[in-house]
């Protein structure tokens, strides 16, 4: 009984790591400047979404989309021209990532927009949307 006990015990170790799953998201290649430019933007907009969230749990509805617009919309685009010289993280994208990247600028101005009403419910639904465009771009493609 000892031994069966003791050979329990050791299986565990031997045992192999189940393999992970398999990434069916379209690799994207761009120069690294960019590839860093782009992932130092999405870092920015996971901090963005905190304060936007912060904004929101405090009742400051139109700060939340004043702050979503100044990081996240329409207004931000182009922001790397001059230190690419014109060749953004976008100008590699497949058509399907720009467009998914232009969405998403797009739907933070919409917010931005929505919660000037100051309307609980309508600014969620619009923030719920903009969420939407990032959850799928980031299912959709990746850099690495």
């Amino acid at each position: 009984m000892l031994v069966i006990l003791m050979g329990l015990c050791v299986l565990p170790a031997q045992a192999q790591p189940p393999a992970p799953p398999p990434d069916h998201r379209q690799m994207v290649e761009m120069p690294e400047l960019q590839r860093e430019l782009l992932r130092q933007e999405m870092q920015e907009h996971l901090i963005a979404y905190q304060r936007i969230l912060d904004h929101l749990s405090r009742g400051e509805i139109a700060e939340a989309g004043d702050f979503a617009e100044q990081t996240m919309g329409v207004s931000t685009m182009g922001k790397h021209r001059e230190i690419t010289q014109g060749m953004g993280p976008g100008r590699f994208m497949p058509a399907g990532m720009r467009q998914m990247a232009f969405t998403m600028h797009e739907t933070a101005s919409e917010f931005a927009q929505v919660a000037q009403e100051e309307d609980m419910p309508k600014a969620l639904r619009a923030l719920h949307e903009l969420t939407s465009t990032c959850v799928g771009c980031h299912m959709s493609f990746r850099t690495r």
